[in-house]
């Protein structure tokens, strides 16, 4: 009789052993399973920081001043080079009355000729350019709040301003009646 039991028991353990192996190998599968899934998921959220806040038409931040002139030509005036203490670098405003653009650029110390850049991008009426999301001058609040409705700070947007980014490098766009009377791109502080 006890061996009896003992064959009876040993059965009964294998058989409860052997479901619950096929029950974790079950558990495994679905995990992998979830696991494959989400990551086919993954590539389609579009990941953070991925909004372009340098490019407006065919000027971008840190463009060189000579492909600058070739997009614009010569600037209608040039104010004089200031040192900035924040970045000690060189600084000079670089103004296109016609097509509605202020530049500020800016070069190394010396001030050598071929290390001028775009360091921030003005625009005003009479300026054509947009940004990659298509705003630019005459945009409507709701347009630009749509285009760029993730990438909003809303510590720096209120009823007349709409800060893409960050005011420490972003787009700000300033309106005036419901339309776009200003963008600005580059650090607006420091």
């Amino acid at each position: 009789m006890k061996q009896f039991l003992l064959v009876a028991f040993t059965i009964i353990f294998v058989a409860c052993k052997s479901g619950k192996k096929e029950n974790d190998e079950t558990k495994n599968d679905s995990l992998t399973t979830t696991i494959k899934k989400d990551s086919v998921a993954a590539p389609a959220v579009e990941p953070a920081g991925k909004i372009d806040i340098e490019s407006f038409g065919d000027i971008k931040l840190g463009q060189p001043y000579s492909e600058t002139l070739k997009v614009l030509g010569e600037p209608d005036s040039k104010s004089e080079a200031i040192e900035w203490a924040a970045d000690g670098l060189m600084h000079e405003d670089w103004t296109w009355k016609n097509k509605g653009l202020v530049l500020n650029m800016s070069s190394d110390k010396n001030n050598v000729p071929g290390t001028m850049v775009v360091f921030t991008i003005t625009a005003k009426a009479a300026c054509t350019f947009k940004t990659k999301a298509g705003m630019g001058i005459g945009s409507t609040y709701a347009e630009v709040q749509e285009a760029y409705k993730k990438d909003i700070d809303p510590e720096a947007t209120d009823k007349t301003q709409i800060t893409v980014g960050s005011v420490y490098g972003g787009i700000i766009f300033n309106f005036k009646n419901d339309k776009a009377e200003r963008v600005f791109l580059g650090a607006e502080a420091e």
